[in-house]
């Protein structure tokens, strides 16, 4: 691309990162600057910082500002099992300067359990981002290898879980395996991914629920995975034993896999009044997953190039709605869960 066609934008972003080859072919394909009037968009992140969620867009956005010609701000709003950052995003105008990384199936459970303000037609869906698996960890000096046997630890002695949040898939299969093989455990909400990895790192619970690349594979000799709640073993952390392999099928789920979306959201409103913005982000967002730097950076990163998955915005709104009508088929669960302990 000639420099006298670059603008300099562009021109200053290309010489101030090393704009990839792809990426600069993106920023001059789109023309976005003519589409996008200010110089920022923010990205809500409703977990705080260094959990899956927060790395996952953190990785994404250096590459996507690259394509797209416009800076990107993470902003954290944790609390409220994904519903403060929820709320944030609900609340923010839909003129495509505002968007967030948010998760299913806790994105879903907080408007079925938690009585939040908004509901499934009140954001528009941009893409999804990666599939993440549920998968039980534990620390080093536990006396047990894998869920079989933390399971027969647990009926004699108890047992503290943490999990993420008190909605979500870690959460359900907590309660799946405790009801499963009558335990009494004492699931403890520790509002993130970050803080299960701590809190297991530093021996302060029995067990904790994560999915294995947000807890990070860089510590697969730091703790003892326990299981996925997968019938056949994920490739992200290949010591874990998957609970089909366990013979623990009678748990629910197992054989569908249970496990966790990212994916990318915008206020309701963007696609019908701002519809060049709308197809401007849903276009470059797709392009990122084809630059080969951002490949070359997720596999960096823990290998979550293993697990990514883009999908259009019309697919995600299918699995946001599939997503949902899932999760009203464990109502009783969650909500047991909630009220009544």
């Amino acid at each position: 691309m000639p420099l006298e066609n670059i603008g300099r934008r562009q021109f200053l972003a290309a010489g101030a990162t090393g704009l990839s080859t792809t990426a600069a072919y993106g920023a001059e394909r789109f023309g976005v600057t003519e589409v996008f009037d200010e110089t920022q968009i923010t990205a809500i992140v409703p977990w705080a910082q260094g959990g899956g969620t927060d790395r996952a867009i953190r990785v994404t956005t250096p590459t996507w500002s690259d394509v797209l010609g416009v800076e990107f701000v993470v902003e954290n709003y944790p609390g409220g099992s994904t519903q403060v950052g929820g709320e944030q995003l609900y609340n923010g105008e839909p003129d495509g300067f505002t968007l967030a990384m948010w998760n299913m199936p806790q994105m879903q459970a907080t408007w079925l359990f938690q009585d939040a303000p908004y509901r499934i037609g009140d954001f528009d869906y941009l893409g999804t981002h990666h599939w993440d698996p549920t998968m039980w960890f534990a620390p080093l000096d536990r006396p047990y290898d894998d869920l079989e046997e933390f399971i027969e630890y647990a009926r004699e002695e108890g047992a503290t879980v943490g999990i993420t949040a008190s909605i979500g898939n870690t959460a359900l299969s907590a309660l799946l395996v405790e009801e499963t093989y009558d335990l009494d455990l004492t699931i403890v909400n520790m509002e993130g991914g970050s803080g299960v990895r701590q809190a297991v790192l530093a021996g302060d619970i029995d067990a904790g629920v994560n999915q294995p690349w947000s807890f990070d594979p860089d510590h697969a000799d730091d703790v003892t995975a326990l299981g996925s709640h997968t019938a056949e073993q994920q490739e992200l952390w290949p010591t874990a034993p998957a609970f089909g392999e366990l013979g623990l099928d009678e748990i629910p789920l197992v054989e569908e896999g249970l496990g966790q979306w990212k994916l990318l959201v915008l206020p309701g409103g963007v696609r019908e009044r701002h519809p060049d913005r709308f197809e401007e982000l849903a276009e470059t967002y797709a392009a990122v997953f084809e630059d080969e730097g951002f490949q070359t950076r997720i596999e960096e990163q823990g290998g979550l190039d293993e697990i990514a998955d883009y999908r259009d915005p019309e697919a995600t709104a299918e699995e946001v709605e599939e997503t949902a009508r899932f999760m009203e088929e464990y109502a009783d669960v969650i909500e047991s869960f909630i009220y009544d302990r």
